[in-house]
């Protein structure tokens, strides 16, 4: 590889470990204190099998593995972003929740008054 790309896979794969790193820390040091943990440990998994990814297939070339990894990656990240939605999803309703707006007042009717 030459020099600039040798120097921006090495940039590119030290971001990826220091986010796998940054998500990772919060949850094992104040495991207690944060919400979602098992939601930020599957999406610091999708950064890690990405990183893994990047390197197989830039580094050694390997395709295949890559590509296998690409998919562990999206489905960490997205079983990672279901654990940040499910308490927002109900399955059980058959309809959509509406509010109705009645008159509202305020707003910025009068911001050139000023």
């Amino acid at each position: 590889m030459s020099d600039l790309v040798s120097f921006v896979f090495i940039a590119q794969t030290t971001m990826l470990v220091i986010t796998c790193v940054l998500l990772v820390y919060p949850v094992v040091t104040y495991g207690r204190n944060v919400a979602h943990t098992r939601g930020l440990l599957l999406l610091a998994g999708a950064f890690f099998a990405l990183t893994v990814s990047y390197v197989t297939a830039v580094a050694f070339g390997m395709t295949l593995v890559s590509s296998v990894l690409d998919l562990t990656a999206s489905l960490l990240a997205a079983a990672g972003i279901w654990q940040f939605a499910r308490p927002f999803v109900q399955f059980d309703e058959g309809t959509v929740e509406t509010t109705a707006v009645g008159d509202t007042t305020g707003g910025f009717e009068s911001a050139g008054d000023d």
